[in-house]
């Protein structure tokens, strides 16, 4: 099979840098490891929904931002019940197993999140090429109707401010559950 140093995945490489803007090479690089290799994304890892803001991608953000709150929602609720039934004794042994999960969501999406953005550029390149009668979903209008390239330090700005007021109303969720266990 020969190698074409013009496109990865049929894509052609210029189309694919309009959508990257910055770090263009590092990402190239990265696509065409993706099927062999999948290298590990510590900003992503470490920023997550931020990451994704930034890199223009607000539904992924938004959407591993929400998981996330669920799970961890979900988890605090089984830690409380334990320290109620006396099986986790400490704030210690609470921490350490808050911090387990995260480290579990920070390998994981570290892992995960070069092959999210390759699949999102692939699926905007495919948007820029469709015909204006071609029928498509509200979802699909949507996107295609937002400038969605490159990356933009403002929207993980905004972003951050967004999840930031969602993680207290999370926050109160987690209290007032935490608040209707104590009185049973």
């Amino acid at each position: 099979m020969d190698y074409d140093e013009s496109q990865i995945g049929g894509y052609s490489i210029s189309e694919i840098r309009e959508y990257l803007e910055k770090n263009q090479e590092e990402y190239l690089n990265r696509f065409r490891q993706i099927d062999r290799k999948k290298k590990f994304n510590g900003a992503a890892a470490f920023f997550g929904p931020l990451w994704f803001a930034y890199r223009m991608m607000w539904i992924e953000g938004f959407l591993l931002w929400f998981i996330s709150s669920v799970i961890t929602l979900f988890a605090s609720f089984i830690i409380y019940m334990l320290v109620l039934a006396n099986i986790i004794y400490t704030k210690d042994s609470v921490g350490v197993l808050l911090f387990l999960l995260w480290i579990v969501k920070f390998l994981i999406l570290g892992k995960l999140a070069d092959s999210i953005y390759w699949w999102k550029i692939k699926k905007r390149i495919d948007a820029s090429h469709w015909e204006d009668g071609k029928k498509r979903s509200i979802i699909q209008k949507l996107a295609n109707s937002v400038e969605c390239k490159g990356a933009s330090i403002w929207c993980a700005i905004v972003f951050f401010f967004l999840l930031d007021f969602g993680n207290v109303v999370v926050g109160a969720i987690g209290i007032s559950m935490a608040s209707v266990m104590a009185h049973f």
